[in-house]
């Protein structure tokens, strides 16, 4: 999975650098809006661009819509130390997929990301700062998000990930990423497994 960090703080975007690539996530940093245009530019896609409301360009939502002007159909979220509620309400509301308040414990953080950038929509306010986020509920009582939902769909036809990515027009990693969501979910080792659980749910 690729992320783009963007933040003005030297020292919280090494923490995201070495926190997001122990888990296998490919991390590009950029320490303001107008660099991390420049990186979206010159990549070929990220999965999840997340940004720091207060860094230097953003000018309020103004940076959320350049950035979602030229984010190539990735995913953008906001991150800060605080936010009022109606400010984050407005980005979602033109189009951002989440916001995560700075106080998040690292795992929460990851999670969260992982989230956002496998299509669910995100609002963690400060009030959730200090706990950790939900662990999934078990497969009598899922919710899946648009995207999950056609993975599965195309998972119980028997089509490969590559088949998959084709298929949805989507790239094989984002593709991998998702059946492993999908597999953590329902709380199996294999996407036959996620299948199945789907099935007895009534989700397929």
């Amino acid at each position: 999975m690729r992320v783009l960090i963007a933040d003005d703080q030297e020292m919280l975007r090494e923490v995201f650098d070495a926190m997001l690539s122990r888990e296998q996530m490919l991390v590009t940093l950029a320490h303001d809006l107008e660099s991390a245009l420049i990186e979206i530019a010159r990549s070929v896609t990220f999965d999840l661009i997340l940004l720091d409301y207060h860094m230097p360009g953003m000018d309020g939502l103004n940076g959320v819509r350049r950035a979602l002007e030229e984010s190539k159909g990735a995913r953008v979220a906001l991150m800060s130390g605080n936010l009022p509620q109606h400010i984050v309400r407005d980005a979602l509301h033109i189009g951002a997929a989440g916001f995560l308040p700075k106080k998040l414990p690292a795992k929460s953080y990851v999670s969260a990301i992982r989230s956002i950038a496998s299509g669910e929509q995100l609002n963690l306010s400060d009030a959730d700062a200090g706990v950790a986020l939900p662990t999934a509920p078990q497969c009598t009582d899922q919710r899946l998000t648009s995207r999950e939902a056609l993975v599965l769909q195309q998972l119980e036809t028997g089509k490969s990930v590559s088949g998959i990515a084709t298929e949805l027009g989507l790239k094989e990693i984002t593709v991998n990423f998702v059946v492993k969501t999908l597999c953590r979910k329902f709380e199996t080792q294999d996407s036959a497994a996620a299948v199945e659980c789907a099935k007895k749910a009534g989700l397929l």
